[in-house]
């Protein structure tokens, strides 16, 4: 079976105050590519993937807050270390490799414009494979996750499997700090355990080539109903083609308000 979904997220639409800044960051340090313009960048590891798009209509910074809907992205690698060493090199502020529990070895940072970004190594801790020979990040990375926080998991699965047709492909419940990750996707591939749940999938999930929509379902129900102004910056929604030559269509946190 293709490891490319025919239905896949290729859209992760942010509204900021100063994309130049983020262009800037992203390519540099990151090492990613812009496929879109000056005015309207895109950016990404691959052009066939997932691409950020920055839409400059914000008129103030973005403040992250633990209770919002949105939370990051997830950028996957196959060696954590040898990126961080880069990121630090490069005067960023990231967060100590750690293996969380038994879901993965990761570390965090912000981008300039105050957004976060997990990285995470495809292999658990001490499970690294060769980063290659080409940008010490995006030579080895992939844009793989688009993370939210939901208080009814049940209404954002409807939507998600039945409306949208995506698929629950792995179940992550961290009891000790209150929340259950459950990720989405089109692909049709099957992970090696029938056992959603099951930790021997998790590297295998790390690794998919593709973009993943994740979910951190908040048992004690704390995720903000606030709405934002079009001028907020924030998160904008993400998007997919529905045929080859049909334009982009996107879930945008207004579609999202009854998972709150």
């Amino acid at each position: 079976m293709s490891d490319t979904p025919a239905r896949s997220i290729i859209r992760h639409a942010l509204r900021v105050r100063s994309p130049d800044e983020l262009v800037d960051f992203y390519c540099g340090t990151l090492g990613m590519q812009n496929y879109g313009t000056a005015k309207e960048p895109l950016l990404g590891f691959d052009k066939e993937n997932c691409l950020l798009e920055l839409h400059s209509t914000a008129i103030g910074p973005y403040t992250a807050r633990p209770d919002d809907l949105y939370w990051k992205i997830g950028i996957t690698l196959r060696d954590l270390d040898h990126a961080v060493e880069h990121l630090r090199e490069r005067g960023c502020a990231v967060t100590q490799p750690r293996q969380f529990a038994d879901i993965g070895y990761m570390s965090h940072l912000s981008d300039p414009g105050g957004f976060v970004i997990e990285l995470l190594q495809q292999g658990f801790e001490g499970r690294a494979a060769p980063a290659g020979s080409g940008h010490p990040v995006g030579g080895q990375a992939t844009l793989a996750h688009i993370t939210l926080r939901v208080n009814d998991i049940a209404a954002a699965r409807a939507d998600l499997e039945n409306r949208l047709g995506m698929r629950l492909i792995s179940v992550q419940p961290v009891p000790q700090h209150g929340f259950c990750l459950y990720f989405f996707c089109w692909s049709g591939e099957a992970p090696p355990t029938a056992d959603l749940e099951a930790v021997a999938n998790r590297e295998w999930l790390w690794a998919r080539p593709y973009t993943l929509l994740e979910l951190q379902h908040d048992y004690a129900g704390g995720v903000s109903t606030r709405t934002a102004a079009d001028t907020d910056a924030g998160f904008v929604g993400f998007g997919w083609r529905e045929g080859q030559d049909a334009g982009l269509c996107y879930l945008r946190p207004s579609d999202m308000r009854h998972w709150l």
